[in-house]
């Protein structure tokens, strides 16, 4: 089982899990009008990427975010297209982080989670697997879990080197048993701690660690910024029309009625298949064929969906996501705009991203060439990927 599926797969009763998103700092040492977690910085921003990052796996019951009350008309603003029932109303923070995730605790209370990942907004290039990792951690019986990645610089304290062998950096986001670390938080409100693993830590409580990431750091000043790789793949494929009148016509994951279907060894949606060989060539993994051979028996007669899920996998082994798809089916039947609205929520569901990243348009030759002459259809399709560099 991919890394992936194995990550979807927690959810199954296994504990409800929330994400609270801390965002209630001011951010001065950054500098400018508005706190860092509300602008743009290397092409997100890093709010609404924390939030899209938790919403984006099945296993997360909520996502709530602790905001600075001043700034709660941008932060609406921000998240105003972000259609997901599980996005919580947001918190107002106090005047210290102590006091600000105490808030977002309390304001779950009424909600009953087993577990909480409170993680930091601006640490924006956090990738699915790590947050997979922490969750599974948390299922596994640690009361506590957190991130940790070696030092890359030599460490020194009071005037002696430590051996950075034995040092640690500790990350968020950082997962606990939900009821614990509220109780801790209101035990120690008084006191003031690194973070929430230091304050289970004070109390004897162990805390787990799982293997960090060098890229999920924390944008503290601008001269931090970290970059997004960006990339564009480009697909291409075309099937012609079976002889098979049980044959079924598929096109990005949906099922036309009334029209035949295409030859070829899975469903042969050649709209799904110009998308994967897109992905995979913006990830510089070869083509459809290298992954999916047509002389594998296992690959007759299976949805291409399947081919699309594979490279959702990939995107996420390869710490990438999705900018936008373009895809042009070219035929001259049936009309493809009549099918373009449901295309795109199959896309969508399966690739967990949003519909609005999505464009699916149709043309046709005027009669001429193959696709003219109705002999076949074709489709092509461009992607743009960002990853974490």
């Amino acid at each position: 089982m991919s890394s992936i599926s194995k990550c979807q797969n927690l959810k199954q009763d296994r504990g409800k899990v929330v994400a609270l998103i801390m965002a209630a700092g001011s951010g001065s040492r950054f500098g400018g009008e508005i706190p860092k977690q509300f602008c743009t910085i290397g092409g997100i921003v890093p709010i609404k990427e924390a939030v899209r990052l938790f919403l984006s796996l099945d296993f997360i019951s909520g996502v709530i975010c602790v905001i600075p009350e001043s700034h709660r008309h941008t932060y609406v603003d921000l998240v105003a297209d972000i259609a997901d029932e599980r996005l919580l109303p947001a918190v107002g923070g106090g005047e210290t982080r102590q006091v600000s995730v105490l808030n977002g605790l309390r304001a779950l209370e009424r909600g009953s989670p087993d577990y909480v990942l409170i993680h930091d907004a601006c640490r924006c290039y956090c990738s699915e697997k790590l947050i997979c990792d922490i969750y599974g951690a948390l299922l596994n019986g640690a009361e506590a879990v957190v991130p940790e990645i070696p030092p890359v610089d030599a460490v020194r304290h009071g005037g002696q080197y430590l051996d950075k062998q034995q040092v640690r950096l500790v990350q968020t986001p950082q997962g606990f048993r939900y009821e614990m670390i509220l109780q801790l938080h209101k035990r120690y409100n008084n006191e003031q701690f690194a973070d929430d693993a230091s304050l289970c830590a004070r109390a004897g409580v162990p805390v787990a660690a799982v293997q960090g990431e060098q890229s999920n750091r924390k944008v503290t000043y601008r001269n931090e910024v970290g970059t997004m790789e960006y990339r564009t793949g480009y697909g291409y494929d075309v099937h012609r029309f079976s002889d098979d009148p049980n044959r079924k016509l598929y096109l990005m994951g949906h099922l036309i009625d009334g029209y035949r279907g295409l030859e070829g060894v899975s469903d042969a949606d050649g709209g799904i298949h110009s998308l994967v060989d897109a992905i995979l060539g913006a990830l510089c993994l070869g083509g459809i064929g290298s992954h999916f051979p047509s002389n594998d028996p296992s690959n007759k007669g299976v949805s291409s969906l399947v081919f699309l899920d594979y490279c959702r996998e990939k995107l996420f082994e390869n710490g990438a996501d999705i900018v936008n798809i373009d895809t042009t089916i070219i035929c001259e039947e049936p009309k493809i705009s009549v099918y373009t609205s449901h295309m795109k929520k199959i896309i969508s569901n399966c690739l967990k991203i949003e519909p609005a990243k999505i464009n699916i348009k149709g043309k046709t030759t005027e009669g001429m060439g193959f696709e003219g002459r109705k002999e076949g259809i074709a489709a092509i399709s461009v992607v743009m990927i960002r990853k974490r560099v």
